[in-house]
């Protein structure tokens, strides 16, 4: 699923599943609602939402601040009332998350915080970033992005964001990270009338070499405020460099597709 799709996907699993709460006289909704196949979706997009916002943690695991109620309220425009229908089905699919090993609690009472790259028998999850997000990943600038080691690679991504967030505050805009939105950019920049839309790309050399997924490419393509942020260097000595929209998408190329071979 392409990642400008996982929102609107979301949403509408989630508004089918109260309608059906409703027809059956349940005041909240419970996974069991949902078909085998409808579970594993919820759980893709579940467990993508908190890797996408995870920084690593202890070997492989890496710590979520999770906030699932929040992202489903603000999708979803609902109110208290509402959320609570929802409670129920949060943690039937926390539940789901810990027996696929892809997450587990650090306190009973509190959401998975601690979640791993994927392993389980469902589809690998999707998300912003991923190199499997789509089937055409693109390439920008002088080949040397690679796909590497998942968490060498969340470690360069943090690392990126946080020389991207210090230069823009240190210049006096206010940073938003809008990453888990899904929208096409990883940090929203403000400063009195202008705004910046920034996707922000690390890589560990020195060559200004990045993987952009179809959503962030079509979003260059359409939004006047992106721009693309890389940082070279970004575990030794954080370089950045931006380039604008016209030069992205003039430099992108299609280099990595996914071939689906199931019967």
């Amino acid at each position: 699923m392409p990642s400008q799709d996982s929102n609107v996907r979301l949403v509408e699993l989630i508004r089918a599943g109260l309608a059906r709460a409703d027809d059956a006289g349940l005041a909240r909704l419970p996974l069991k609602l949902y078909s085998a196949e409808e579970q594993d979706e919820l759980l893709m997009l579940l467990h993508a939402y908190l890797w996408d916002t995870a920084a690593p943690h202890d070997g492989e695991w890496h710590h979520s601040p999770g906030n699932i109620m929040t992202l489903w309220a603000e999708l979803l425009e609902i109110g208290t009332e509402a959320r609570h229908r929802l409670i129920p089905l949060r943690t039937d699919l926390v539940k789901l998350l810990t027996e696929r090993g892809l997450g587990y609690r650090t306190h009973p009472r509190s959401v998975p915080v601690l979640v791993r790259e994927y392993s389980g028998p469902i589809e690998p999850p999707v998300h912003a970033g991923d190199p499997r997000e789509t089937s055409s990943t693109i390439a920008f600038g002088a080949w040397g992005a690679g796909f590497g080691d998942p968490a060498t690679n969340r470690e360069v991504e943090l690392a990126a964001e946080a020389a991207v967030q210090h230069h823009y505050e240190t210049a006096g805009w206010t940073i938003t990270r809008v990453a888990h939105l899904k929208c096409g950019w990883d940090l929203t920049a403000a400063r009195d009338e202008e705004k910046r839309h920034l996707e922000v790309k690390g890589v560990s050399s020195s060559m200004p070499s990045v993987l952009l997924t179809r959503n962030e490419l079509g979003t260059a393509k359409a939004d006047p405020d992106w721009v693309l942020a890389v940082v070279t260097g970004a575990l030794t000595n954080p370089t950045l460099a931006e380039f604008d929209r016209q030069t992205v998408v003039a430099a992108a190329d299609p280099t990595v597709y996914r071939v689906n071979l199931a019967p």
